[in-house]
């Protein structure tokens, strides 16, 4: 559950020093294994955080800094190198972990209930929190179920400080008896089965104009005055409306989806690989797909559909191909991207992203062995209640 935090001023000059002790605690332990590996030796986070009783002796600072808060921040740093090796086991080419500016670092931790405490306003909203040698903070917030407290993590951001409570509960929501595929794109975000589509609202582009004036005016001031800082900040605002207009947008439509249908068709996607680079023409696709958060929307969908109960089922695109396949007769051929209607000899014709949905939907209802149809009898009624009633298991 997050909630926007509203210190005071002295409270804010607080958890900024505290947030800079975090940072240099982090850089520190980060130098530590880096000068016990250029000697040949291993240090544990064990052995760091033994050393942490020390430190604060040394360092009268700390002591006002929870003792669990700070071995979440050495823990944070082994977290950092056991990603590190394992990535290299696998083969990739990781970055090895880096020290952090004051600036990017961006918060800090208390890994259980020791040292904070959450008291609920009114009906549930809003809020007071809680904190050792700090106070009581004002935070403004709606969670839409509320459980056991157990973390609290600490962020700051562009627009101020937030909190971010893990609470322990069984989230519940309630699922449609619907089948539904959904075609992920850009133009249009989604295209359901049934034809409906979900028109692209394209939050970064109607910024773009402004954030270009922005980022020319930036580059004409001398870095770190006031008037640099302040266009910073600016940009930063717009960045920040940004990302919380799509993650509402994104929030409110897969909701809506779990709420109707009980079983969910969509494609397997390695977004990732998608926006890989691939030069300047590639360049403004990638940033689109990005902007519509592809990714973000498959992991929203997902979790909600756990929480509901609702099937989720990912086609496997490679060997489905939803967008060369007739829905109706499941003859396959390739198309070009600019083919945006769906044209098949057996009389089938729709736009190609509908078609798609409906294949993904088809074969989440009755899969098949991909090939043009091998098995199969002929076509079935996509709509058919019977047959959405077994696969969704409320039949």
């Amino acid at each position: 559950m997050r909630y926007k935090l509203y210190p005071n001023r002295a409270q804010l000059e607080t958890l900024e020093r505290w947030n800079g002790l975090h940072c240099d605690l982090y850089n520190a332990c980060i130098e530590q294994r880096r000068k016990a590996w250029a000697k040949g030796k291993t240090i544990s986070y064990y052995d760091q955080q033994n050393e942490l009783p020390r430190l604060k002796e040394e360092m009268p600072e700390y002591q006002v800094l929870g003792s669990h808060a700070l071995q979440e921040t050495v823990r944070r740093v082994d977290r950092a190198f056991r990603a590190f090796y394992r990535r290299v086991r696998a083969g990739e080419n990781p970055g090895f972990p880096r020290y952090k500016s004051r600036n990017s670092f961006v918060g800090f931790c208390y890994p259980d209930r020791a040292g904070w405490k959450f008291e609920r306003g009114p009906n549930g909203k809003h809020g007071v929190l809680h904190i050792s040698n700090l106070g009581a903070i004002r935070a403004r917030g709606k969670p839409r179920q509320w459980g056991e407290p157990l973390r609290l993590t600490l962020t700051r951001t562009s627009h101020g400080w937030y909190a971010t409570i893990t609470i322990r509960c069984q989230p519940t929501r309630k699922a449609g008896n619907e089948a539904v595929g959904i075609d992920l794109g850009v133009e249009a975000v989604a295209t359901l089965s049934d034809g409906t589509r979900v028109e692209n609202p394209r939050f970064l582009g109607r910024a773009s104009k402004q954030l270009k004036s922005l980022q020319r005016k930036l580059s004409r001031q001398k870095q770190g005055s006031n008037r640099w800082m302040r266009t910073k900040r600016a940009i930063a605002r717009i960045h920040r409306k940004v990302a919380n207009q799509r993650d509402d947008f994104q929030h409110k439509l897969t909701a809506g989806w779990v709420a109707k249908y009980g079983l969910i068709a969509t494609e397997a996607l390695k977004v990732k690989n998608m926006t890989a680079r691939g030069g300047s023409r590639k360049a403004g696709l990638n940033r689109a797909m990005l902007d519509v958060g592809i990714g973000d929307i498959l992991r929203k969908l997902a979790y909600k559909a756990a929480e509901a109960g609702t099937r989720l089922v990912e086609v496997p695109t490679s060997k489905v191909k939803p967008s060369q396949t007739c829905p109706l007769c499941l003859r396959q051929e390739k198309k070009l991207l600019s083919q945006r209607v769906h044209q098949c000899p057996c009389g089938c014709e729709m736009p190609r992203d509908q078609a798609a949905a409906l294949v993904m939907l088809r074969w989440a209802l009755d899969p098949w062995e991909p090939g043009g149809g091998e098995g199969l009898t002929g076509p079935v009624e996509l709509r058919n209640p019977d047959h959405a009633a077994i696969a969704v298991g409320r039949g």
